[in-house]
């Protein structure tokens, strides 16, 4: 079950054109469903409490306006109850049940000052309390309505919006969600335990290649954005972005999950836990972390009660490297709470920075979201990538066969194979939704098979360029080798080495080849050399090498003039096209040399 926060359709819950609004002249279309005239019976007015969620409005209110489309009173469920009582049953008018005199504020006003002017508001009603208080109408300056506000979603998003937010947890998660937040006027704390990652972050330098996240870090770093490594005095709504990384497999089993970080951030955090509290994990976990292992922990330390005391949800991170700006803002944010009250109250956390909020019926659901994106996208890989093998068997060209395939056909595309599946994300998270299958139990996973066969194309590559070393009459160990493409993707670029296919190959040929070159434009010298590669640049990085191997997908290799570079090759050299940028015409016919794809080898060495 999920909820998407949209606008109104216009319609009513028959599906014709709603007539009855007719009186609410000149208000926002968006209200304009709860809006009736004094005359209007009161069972209708309980076909529009009914059909309100229909448009992404409030239930239970109707707006009782004059012919000016002025707010005259409110009718919620609670004035039906009463009047049905008085009158002994719904033998009346909207007019004579409704709320004279109801609570309005004038459109624009800050959220934090309707909460400071509501005391007085109630009083002067003679209402002591808030509790009696549902909805909050908010009217233009001839007090024709413009929005209904539940006053729980506003005390929520004062909350979040007014209070003090702490990102546990500076990775690439952590960080640009935070500076994001600071961006959105939120007051924001990271904290890491890396002390040479903090210092960086508070001298304004970030360490992550995203575009426009070191100005943002330069405009907010000391305002609205601190980093420090321990946690702050005081804080009320904490957001968990630690990683989640898998121990190595042991003796034929899966990798497991290692929750270290998470239970440690749980540890820091709970000392600082308020009532009222809000606590939203964005950690990838296995399903079922959240109720079973966070909310035990927080209980447990704090003595307070999740879901009354405190709120718990579950909010899945799911941007790409090098679009988190724009994708942050963009992208449905995916919530499940421990309860109601706990997923309204990051709803309101989330609201301000992305239009669209699907929520879920439970945080066990939130949790699976993440695990089924990125398990998906590492097994339809892998399935390009056993065509790849496949096709190395039978001569083929796999690139061009899959292209073949997708030409014109309109269903399910397949993606083209790579040198392999890297970075933080696709290469752990099907072992944690495997981990998951296992308790189900379910015996063998999809995502186990797709992993391995990911998990192989390194050494495939490997092998196949090391064979070609050898028919062309070299000895591998006297053979120089660059490997361009170190980060684990190149569109959109990032300088992330984690988990790099680029990087497993470039270690795999140290020991087997004379020596190893490393290069990428955005990966810094210093990062290649502690990778053990000597850095080399272009166009010149290509001169006397043996074999140049491309494997990320930068635009700026799409753009190198590679009949040059192919032509300073030592003769005769291999190019290694792990991504098809290159026409084989123009690389052959530049000089005698090899040109290799993914299970394709062709030659021009003799002819």
């Amino acid at each position: 079950m999920t909820e998407q926060l949209n606008g109104s359709s216009g319609e009513s819950t028959s599906g014709k054109p709603m007539t009855r609004n007719t009186k609410c002249n000149g208000s926002k279309p968006s209200v304009a469903p709860l809006c009736i005239g004094p005359e209007t019976p009161l069972l209708e007015v309980l076909r529009i409490h009914a059909g309100a969620k229909e448009h992404g409005l409030p239930v239970g209110i109707a707006l009782v306006t004059d012919k000016r489309g002025r707010v005259t009173g409110t009718l919620t469920d609670g004035d039906v109850r009463r009047a049905i009582l008085r009158h002994g049953g719904l033998g009346c008018t909207a007019g004579q049940a409704m709320t004279t005199d109801p609570i309005v504020f004038p459109e624009g006003i800050a959220l934090r000052e309707v909460l400071e002017r509501l005391p007085a508001e109630l009083e002067r009603r003679g209402r002591s309390s808030h509790l009696f208080l549902g909805k909050i109408v908010m009217v233009d300056e001839d007090r024709r309505p413009t929005r209904v506000i539940d006053y729980h979603q506003l005390w929520e998003q004062r909350v979040a919006t007014h209070r003090h937010i702490v990102v546990v947890g500076l990775g690439y998660v952590g960080l640009t969600l935070g500076l994001i937040m600071a961006d959105s006027g939120y007051n924001v704390t990271g904290v890491d335990t890396d002390t040479t990652l903090v210092t960086a972050l508070q001298n304004g330098q970030s360490y992550i290649h995203e575009i426009g996240l070191p100005e943002m870090l330069r405009e907010y770093q000391g305002r609205n954005f601190r980093s420090r490594t321990d946690m702050p005095e005081a804080a009320d709504v904490f957001i968990v972005a630690v990683g989640t990384p898998v121990k190595p497999s042991t003796e034929g089993k899966l990798p497991t999950p290692d929750l270290t970080s998470l239970r440690r951030s749980c540890e820091m955090i709970a000392p600082l836990l308020r009532r009222g509290g809000l606590v939203v994990l964005r950690s990838t976990v296995p399903v079922g972390t959240t109720r079973n292992v966070v909310l035990p922990m927080l209980q447990e330390l704090t003595g307070m009660r999740g879901g009354s005391d405190f709120h718990l949800a579950f909010a899945p991170e799911r941007t790409v490297e090098g679009r988190a700006q724009s994708e942050l803002r963009a992208l449905p944010q995916v919530i499940g709470g421990l309860n109601e009250d706990s997923a309204e109250a990051a709803v309101a956390l989330f609201r301000e920075i992305t239009p669209t909020i699907v929520r879920v019926a439970s945080l066990e659901t939130a949790e699976m979201v993440k695990l089924i994106n990125n398990s998906f996208r590492d097994l339809i890989f892998s399935f390009s990538n056993e065509v790849a093998q496949l096709s190395a068997r039978y001569g083929v060209d796999a690139v061009e066969a899959i292209k073949a395939a997708n030409q014109g056909y309109p269903r399910d595309p397949v993606p083209l194979p790579s040198p392999g599946v890297g970075g933080p994300c696709l290469t752990k998270d099907p072992y944690i939704f495997a981990a998951a299958a296992k308790g189900a139990p379910i015996t063998q996973t999809l995502m186990e098979h797709g992993r391995r066969i990911n998990e192989a194309m390194p050494g495939f590559v490997v092998d196949a360029v090391l064979n070609q070393i050898k028919k062309l009459g070299k000895d591998p160990a006297r053979c120089d080798v660059l490997v361009c493409g170190l980060a684990f993707k190149g569109r959109p670029e990032t300088g992330d080495c984690r988990s790099s296919p680029g990087v497993e190959i470039a270690r795999m040929l140290r020991g087997k080849v004379g020596r190893v070159f490393g290069h990428d434009p955005v990966v810094a010298p210093a990062t290649i050399q502690d990778e053990g590669l000597i850095p080399e640049t272009l166009p010149g990085g290509f001169a006397g090498k043996d074999a140049v191997l491309v494997l990320n997908n930068h635009p700026s290799y799409e753009k190198t003039d590679v009949f040059s570079l192919a032509r300073a090759l030592r003769a005769p050299g291999i190019l290694f096209d792990g991504w098809h940028m290159f026409r084989e015409e123009d690389v052959l016919s530049s000089c005698p040399c090899v040109y290799m794809a993914l299970g394709y080898c062709v030659s021009s060495v003799g002819s």
